[in-house]
């Protein structure tokens, strides 16, 4: 199952960061150059841009094209079997759960977290993740 999550995650990743369009009224095929589904092809592509990747992408996605997309964790904690990754951003920490699956470290789980008990979407928190990723301020 992850290994499927892993391959529509991906395939998310890639159309996002290519710009190509699976529009959602028609739900259209993506356009662009085939990927083969390895994180060689992730590393060739620009990071997606906030708003561009939903937050379920992340489940699934391994730890190259986490790292890639999101940039480097502020905070990783290792608690074998799991690799804990945390993202902090002024409205929101963005932790990561990944878990080793046939030799590869891939996202089983996410939470966002707001301090002091504010009110933030997963997806409004992942956005302000993507913003501090390309140098775009967040506050």
């Amino acid at each position: 199952m992850i290994k499927r999550l892993a391959s529509a995650s991906l395939l998310l990743l890639l159309a996002a960061c290519n710009g190509a369009g699976n529009s959602a009224a028609t739900g259209g095929p993506a356009t662009g150059r085939p990927s083969r589904g390895g994180d060689e092809d992730v590393a060739m592509m620009a990071p997606p841009a906030p708003g561009s990747m939903a937050p379920s992408a992340l489940q699934g996605m391994s730890a190259a094209a986490v790292e890639h997309a999101l940039g480097k964790p502020a905070f990783v904690r290792r608690d074998p079997p799991a690799e804990i990754w945390q993202y902090r951003v002024k409205l929101c920490t963005l932790d990561l759960f990944l878990y080793e699956d046939n030799g590869r470290t891939a996202v089983a789980h996410y939470a966002v977290r707001t301090p002091g008990g504010n009110s933030v979407s997963d997806r409004g928190c992942l956005d302000e993740v993507l913003a501090r990723r390309d140098g775009t301020p967040t506050s």
